[in-house]
């Protein structure tokens, strides 16, 4: 029998836990209440297809006979065999956890592998707080120890492959360690290079997870692997170690519930799976006894099937060895849904017209600031825009200077900041010579006092001095909007529009900027007068508009719905034909995205109603889903579709077709449905 890739057996399960286990030495019956069938069983009743066992957890304990490692001592028996043998007589997938960075055995036992901060400290707790030790990855020695672990499993255990956690970097610009400070002497760099040392960190980084990855094919040519916290603007330069990407996401532990979303559009355009990772807690990782509802996770679920992904729910087995069973009655339900929806979800492609371009910043630190790029972050441009595109449903991808994509877009977004080089801008310019638009804000393309973007239809003459400064907006971007002077609470760029270009609105200033000893009421100061200054230009050609404030930024800042619709007015004018198009009642809370099967001859709609509410000071959640009823939205099919109808029910649609768009009403939608256009001719 040949067996699947490590890429095919991920994309292949939709069903997938993450079963933590860190298990303090001190707890004294580990693995006493295992029981290997009620284990199996019990996944096997939830419908879970996946679940990521623990090798080694962040105490450092080992959870087999591990000649390599430390054993947890109150450990009886090879727990991680006999959870792997339950899995497999049961089909489920076993890949296994190796936690890295985070050791504490070795924190405790050998404080000289510790990264150490700037001040000397080691990396790690103090005398007053419950925390982690973090290894310096500059050590050979720790690695090697990795690596006995990593091939000790895969030669003895049908394990899937690896999942390696806590792979991040050592706070900017990295580990102060004699052996890391060496290292930068050596290579002939100041301990006050700042540059070098990031981008040492990276190289150190690097050279284990090449190391580990290799040894992982050797051993298991179809093995998984992954190195968690690698998925970052820049994870281009790792893909040769990931054969997925996970993206772990707690919408209530901390991510929130826009962190997947965008990040998923960012990195789905590479070749490799897209894993989701949500978790069962009401609040975040090991928070025993907190469960979330069904709605809860049906909707973070949703979003993971929308984008692309398989799901991957976390939850953490309690030090006996015992999965909780209410835990398991929600995640049975919320995948038995998963499971129904599958037939629309495999070998699904996201479509989208709309590119939103991630540049390096002049304002990059971190680690990942190599080349430009923050640490594992994305501007708050970039996830503005993309909240910005969800509100309107438009359908985007994120890209970054590495790819070569952009002939797949009809538009393509600069959102407020950003560098060209002359490789992009040479991207740019064949994208806009091809027919294609462009949409920049702010300083997006500005180098030098110039916007690089080619064919600019603006000039850039300076930082507009007023924060806020406010809007009067004219005709086409105020259009049923009330008339007033609107604030723009970001900064602002001042420009004169050139080569025949349209000026739209008018930028204007208050009486004065707010300060000490200089103010007026409780806020901004109010308007004054009219600047001159435009509020947007777009090209006499109408393919390229700009707008002189930070408006993603502000969308995702100060959620003020004026900035999303100042984009909505631009977007219509440059995408006149989206893939989309929102009618009646679909609320801007409501996410819409299109993906298409290739192989079936159609296209899947899903439609996914955002109902978290934040009625505490600390959480977001769902305890009841209401349904939105009577959704209508016209969908780009170019032909009429043979058959339109709801998924998983079977119940057809009436639809009409007018032109290139196929319009059809969804009686209601709670949390999320599915509806499929069958018999495309595209």
């Amino acid at each position: 029998m040949t067996l699947p890739s490590a890429a095919e057996l991920v994309s292949s399960r939709f069903r997938q836990i993450h079963l933590d286990f860190h298990t303090a030495p001190e707890i004294p019956d580990v693995g006493a209440g295992f029981d290997a069938d009620i284990f199996g069983d019990t996944l096997t009743e939830a419908r879970v297809n996946w679940v990521t066992l623990f090798g080694k957890c962040h105490h450092g304990m080992s959870y087999y006979p591990t000649k390599a490692g430390v054993m947890h001592p109150s450990l009886q028996f090879d727990l991680l065999g006999a959870q792997i043998e339950a899995c497999k007589k049961r089909g489920i997938a076993a890949p296994v956890y190796l936690s890295v960075r985070v050791d504490q055995q070795i924190g405790l036992t050998r404080p000289d592998l510790i990264c150490r901060l700037e001040d000397g400290r080691l990396w790690g707790p103090n005398a007053h707080e419950a925390a982690w030790y973090q290894v310096c990855m500059n050590n050979a020695e720790y690695v090697d120890y990795l690596a006995a672990q990593t091939e000790e499993i895969l030669r003895d255990y049908d394990a899937d492959g690896l999942f390696y956690d806590m792979c991040y970097y050592p706070p900017d610009p990295g580990c102060f360690c004699e052996k890391c400070l060496t290292r930068l002497e050596k290579s002939g760099h100041s301990r006050d290079d700042k540059a070098a040392h990031r981008q040492q960190s990276f190289d150190i980084m690097r050279e284990y997870t090449t190391r580990l990855a290799k040894l992982c094919k050797q051993l298991r040519p179809n093995a998984t692997t992954f190195f968690n916290a690698r998925v970052t603007p820049s994870v281009y330069r790792e893909l040769d170690v990931l054969t997925q990407l996970e993206i772990e996401s707690l919408t209530t532990g901390g991510w929130g519930y826009h962190f997947f979303p965008t990040w998923a559009r960012l990195v789905r355009t590479y070749p490799r799976p897209i894993q989701g990772m949500t978790a069962r807690f009401h609040k975040s990782w090991a928070d025993f006894g907190g469960l979330k509802t069904v709605p809860q996770l049906d909707y973070e679920a949703a979003t993971i099937l929308a984008a692309g992904g398989v799901v991957n729910i976390g939850d953490q087995l309690h030090p006996r060895g015992t999965l909780d069973k209410g835990a398991y009655q929600v995640i049975g339900e919320v995948f038995a849904k998963v499971e129904a929806l599958e037939p629309v979800c495999v070998g699904a492609e996201p479509l989208a017209d709309i590119a939103v371009l991630l540049l390096p910043s002049s304002q990059a630190e971190g680690a990942e600031g190599v080349g430009g790029m923050s640490i594992g972050t994305v501007s708050a441009g970039f996830e503005g825009a993309a909240a910005t595109l969800a509100a309107l449903k438009h359908q985007w991808n994120g890209e970054t200077p590495d790819r070569d994509n952009l002939s797949r877009y009809q538009l393509v977004i600069v959102p407020d900041d950003g560098l060209l080089d002359a490789q992009m801008s040479a991207k740019l310019e064949e994208h806009l010579n091809g027919g294609g638009s462009v949409l920049f804000s702010h300083k997006a393309t500005l180098s030098g006092g110039s916007f690089q973007l080619p064919h600019s239809p603006v000039r850039y003459l300076g930082p507009c001095p007023w924060k806020p400064s406010y809007m009067r907006l004219g005709d086409l971007l105020g259009a049923g909007e009330p008339d007033t002077e609107f604030v723009n609470y970001q900064p602002g760029s001042y420009v004169e529009a050139v080569h025949g270009a349209s000026m739209l609105g008018e930028v204007w200033q208050p009486y004065f900027n707010r300060a000490p000893g200089h103010f007026s009421s409780h806020a901004q100061t109010p308007a004054d007068k009219p600047t001159g200054f435009p509020v947007a230009v777009l090209s006499a050609d109408e393919k390229i508009a700009y707008v002189y404030a930070a408006l993603f930024q502000g969308y995702r800042e100060d959620g003020f719905y004026l900035y999303k619709n100042i984009a909505r007015s631009l977007l219509d004018i440059l995408l006149p034909e989206p893939l989309v198009k929102p009618l009646r009642n679909v609320p801007a809370s409501m996410e819409i995205s299109v993906l298409r099967q290739a192989a079936e001859n159609r296209l899947v709609v899903h439609l996914i109603s955002f109902q978290p509410q934040r009625r505490t000071a600390a959480n977001e959640f769902i305890e009841d889903a209401i349904p939105v009823c009577g959704v209508e939205f016209a969908l780009r099919t170019e032909t009429a579709p043979s058959r339109v109808s709801l998924f998983p029910s079977g119940e057809e649609l009436p639809f009409t077709q007018d032109g290139r768009y196929c319009y059809v009403t969804v009686p209601s939608v709670t949390i999320h449905q599915a509806v499929v256009f069958e018999g495309l001719s595209t």
